[in-house]
């Protein structure tokens, strides 16, 4: 007897592939961003710092009365310090439709990263921009004190 085989359908084209896996990591880093902004909404509630990574990495090595202004003006600021939702969907919804064009232009998507990356440049910037004004305050003492705690990584102890 002979054993009837059916013949394999040819596999997902590689561009198809390819372009999924760009979609996920794009996908995952935008909700990764807003998962991080929902993730810190205690923090607001605990007094901590709410500012980007590398701002608050600033923050933490001030002398305490520094840090406490800081963050008072940071609360104030807190819609310049937040991605747009509206912008971050608009920004995924333009990935979309980029990697689904036919022809695929590649230029498309560079531009939505690029779109992302304007957005995260303007976030930091108005974080920088509350730190130097909280180090114009300082006396000289302070910033001594601050550039030590900055070498270090270090953070005040906290106060009881």
């Amino acid at each position: 007897m002979s054993e009837k085989t059916t013949p394999k359908a040819k596999g997902t084209p590689r561009w198809i592939k390819l372009a999924l896996i760009v979609s996920v990591a794009a996908n995952l880093g935008i909700a990764g961003v807003i998962g991080g902004a929902a993730l810190r909404a205690p923090e607001i509630h605990r007094n901590n710092l709410e500012a980007p990574d590398g701002v608050a990495m600033l923050a933490r090595a001030m002398p305490q009365a520094h840090q406490r202004e800081l963050r008072e003006g940071l609360r104030d600021r807190r819609g310049d310090l937040r991605p747009d939702r509206e912008a971050l969907r608009s920004l995924r919804g333009r990935f979309v439709i980029a990697l689904r064009a036919e022809p695929f232009d590649i230029d498309a998507v560079r531009d939505v990263f690029a779109a992302q990356r304007v957005m995260l440049s303007n976030l930091t910037a108005a974080g920088h921009d509350s730190v130097i004004a909280q180090i114009e305050k300082m006396t000289p003492r302070d910033r001594e004190l601050y550039i030590r705690r900055l070498l270090r990584n270090d953070r005040p102890a906290p106060r009881q």
